[in-house]
């Protein structure tokens, strides 16, 4: 099995990365990952300012090129552990988050991980391990690992966790996947800017779908089928997570789009995964029941 340090990370998603692992479908790799601030704040002392450079921040571990993979394929990620270091942070920074226009001043917040569980005051919370950037290269420029967009990235996304399977659309050779920015515990939406922020060690296993083409990413569960959209229009997104869970359904199910249409408005549920990145991203869910 590979190991991927967290010394070996990127800051923005592209094709002009060198790869610093080589990897052939199937294979499994452990990929240690920093947190999104780089570890450079591990006390309530210690906050953002001024001084923090912001386009240091969701350094990605990567990028791992994947053998044989070719634009129009999609890459397969397993997610098979996920282990969390011992405390994450939460961050308020003035303009940050949806209330942002309410804070005047940086404040952090430490929380110690342990037993399973995330202790925020007197408080015990369930610990809820999740990935917050994996993505690979886009066709074209470079896109920073604080954005998402249909090449994944910051998708910020609460269903990306252990026993989950991510699927990412391949614009380059190789792909380029890149993984990091893992939150011990995320409520949907993300509202302050930050879940809680956290060093951890992640195993997963890479292969590669060469008859299944998608658009922008998509995140299977035991349950459910979700696709994502990411657009910095909300509605815009909306709209196209919605159109391709319909799509799927009609595929599958072998309904007119008309009727799936119909099936999905009674039984998919539109949730939101983040609304504090440059670009929004939301998520339909499809019960695979229905499939």
């Amino acid at each position: 099995m590979y190991r991927l340090k967290r010394d070996s990370v990127i800051y923005e998603m592209s094709k002009n990365n060198e790869p610093v692992l080589y990897i052939n479908p199937g294979d499994k790799i452990i990929v240690e990952t920093e947190d999104c601030f780089g570890h450079k704040i591990t006390s309530e002392d210690q906050r953002l300012g001024e001084d923090f450079d912001f386009s240091k921040v969701n350094p990605a571990t990567g990028p791992i090129y994947i053998r044989n993979a070719k634009p129009g394929d999609s890459v397969v990620i397993e997610i098979k552990r996920i282990e969390l270091d011992t405390h994450g942070v939460v961050e308020l920074y003035p303009g940050f988050g949806l209330l942002g226009d309410n804070i005047y001043e940086s404040r952090t917040k430490v929380l110690r991980i342990e037993s399973n569980h995330a202790i925020f005051d007197t408080m015990q919370l369930d610990l809820k391990p999740m990935i917050g950037v994996i993505g690979v290269a886009p066709l074209q420029g470079a896109v920073p690992c604080g954005i998402p967009g249909a090449h994944g990235g910051n998708l910020d996304t609460v269903e990306i966790t252990v026993g989950s399977v991510v699927k990412l659309p391949v614009f380059v050779d190789g792909a380029l996947l890149a993984l990091g920015d893992v939150h011990a515990l995320m409520g949907q939406g993300e509202i302050c800017g930050t879940g809680v922020e956290t060093r951890a060690l992640i195993e997963i296993e890479v292969t590669l779908d060469a008859n299944y083409h998608i658009n922008e990413p998509i995140v299977e569960t035991s349950e459910a089928i979700y696709f994502l959209s990411s657009n910095e229009n909300l509605d815009l997104a909306i709209k196209n997570a919605t159109k391709y869970a319909v799509s799927h359904i009609s595929e599958k199910r072998k309904l007119s789009f008309e009727e799936a249409y119909m099936l999905s408005s009674i039984v998919c549920d539109l949730q939101i995964s983040q609304v504090v990145n440059p670009l929004k991203t939301v998520k339909m869910k499809v019960p695979k029941s229905v499939l």
